[in-house]
């Protein structure tokens, strides 16, 4: 790892008990690298047993190759049809997940995070976290996107819809972003937020 890598791992992350983190870095500035030394930390230190990446579909396979190339560690992509026969995140393969952050938004798959035999993830990674955007209307409504209902119910955000009510959240969370601002204050407050 570089210095700024491990500056940002060991200095400032794992210092934290509940990390709610926005990782914003220029691309190319290893990211990745960074989520996987934290990971392998907090697993190595038995801090956290369930982790739960989800990034753009594009970018699945990426995540599950460098884990596995970089860290020795072995995750399992989940897909939408893993959904129709079982629940793909109950038992063992389900402890270290990659799943897109749409097919995870997606009414199926959600359904069966919400079941009550699922154990809850300690650590949930958004790769690409400005699309989890909402934004504040002229009128002041604010709008949200399924993928930012999904990051609130995951984080344990109160006052969320009931469809997107989950019985438990998540403990560490974790944004990763090269584009966090993008010019506009209320898309940036909302990502804060989480």
């Amino acid at each position: 790892p570089l210095p700024h890598q491990r500056i940002a791992v060991y200095e400032r992350m794992l210092g934290q008990s509940r990390l709610r983190f926005l990782l914003a870095d220029d691309a190319g500035a290893g990211k990745t690298i960074m989520t996987g030394l934290y990971i392998r930390e907090m697993l190595a230190r038995r801090l956290v047993r369930r982790v739960l990446i989800a990034p753009p579909a594009g970018l699945v396979g990426n995540w599950e190759r460098e884990l596995r190339t970089l860290f020795d560690m072995a995750f399992t992509i989940l897909q939408s049809g893993d959904a129709r026969g079982g629940n793909p995140f109950i038992g063992p393969s389900s402890d270290l997940a990659i799943v897109s952050v749409d097919t995870l938004a997606g009414d199926r798959t959600f359904a069966r995070l919400r079941e009550k035999d699922v154990e809850p993830y300690d650590l949930v990674v958004f790769d690409e976290a400005h699309k989890l955007s909402a934004d504040r209307e002229p009128d002041y409504r604010v709008r949200k996107t399924d993928r930012y209902r999904l990051a609130e119910a995951l984080a344990g955000v109160p006052g969320v819809e009931a469809r997107w009510q989950l019985t438990w959240s998540c403990t560490h969370l974790i944004l990763l972003s090269a584009t966090p601002h993008m010019g506009k204050d209320c898309p940036y407050y909302f990502l804060w937020r989480l």
